[in-house]
């Protein structure tokens, strides 16, 4: 683990963690009820964490050859600015976008917002994988525009489940920076 990365699990550790009062779990994303939740917005919106993440986000992915890096909104919104922040900062240009649950209704119609153009190579982002069904939304909607998906990749997995989802969807090249484990949560394999 590098030194950028430590200082960053600290700091998930310190705003995006929490677990939950005794007998009121989190409801989750995917309607699964947990002790514990990550909230990766809570970091990403600070100014230490945006840039902590821009540049954990450069070093995963800066070897991929990758044109676009973006997600899902409204998760990887601030995941996608803090990287093609670093980006820039280290010389490699690169185009952000984002995916939205729906097309908009009105203007340009869009459901991708961003530079993408079809044929682009691109990694997507999530803050925490947990069944995984936000980036493979994602992912589905980049590859339905005509792009290559080369990388999904989260901040923080809590291996239940997003492994398996990936598998079937044909997604194989998919990692995660953290594990729940790195914050104290014993967990069984994820399948």
């Amino acid at each position: 683990m590098t030194d950028t990365e430590q200082r960053l699990l600290e700091l998930l550790k310190q705003r995006s963690f929490r677990r939950a009062p005794a007998g009121q779990p989190f409801t989750l994303a995917s309607g699964a009820k947990s002790e514990y939740f990550i909230d990766g917005k809570m970091t990403a919106v600070s100014s230490e964490g945006a840039a902590l993440i821009g540049e954990v986000l450069y070093d995963w992915t800066k070897d991929l050859n990758i044109d676009a890096i973006g997600g899902l909104q409204v998760g990887a919104i601030p995941l996608i600015t803090a990287a093609v922040i670093s980006y820039q900062r280290h010389g490699k240009p690169i185009e952000g976008f984002w995916v939205r649950e729906a097309a908009k209704d009105h203007g340009t119609k869009k459901q991708i917002e961003g530079g993408l153009k079809p044929g682009m190579r691109v990694a997507i982002l999530d803050d925490v994988f947990t069944k995984g069904g936000s980036a493979l939304k994602a992912t589905q909607a980049a590859r339905e525009f005509g792009c290559e998906v080369v990388l999904v990749l989260a901040l923080v997995d809590r291996l239940q489940g997003a492994r398996a989802l990936f598998r079937e969807h044909n997604i194989d090249n998919y990692k995660r920076v953290f594990t729940i484990r790195q914050f104290g949560i014993d967990v069984p394999d994820d399948v």
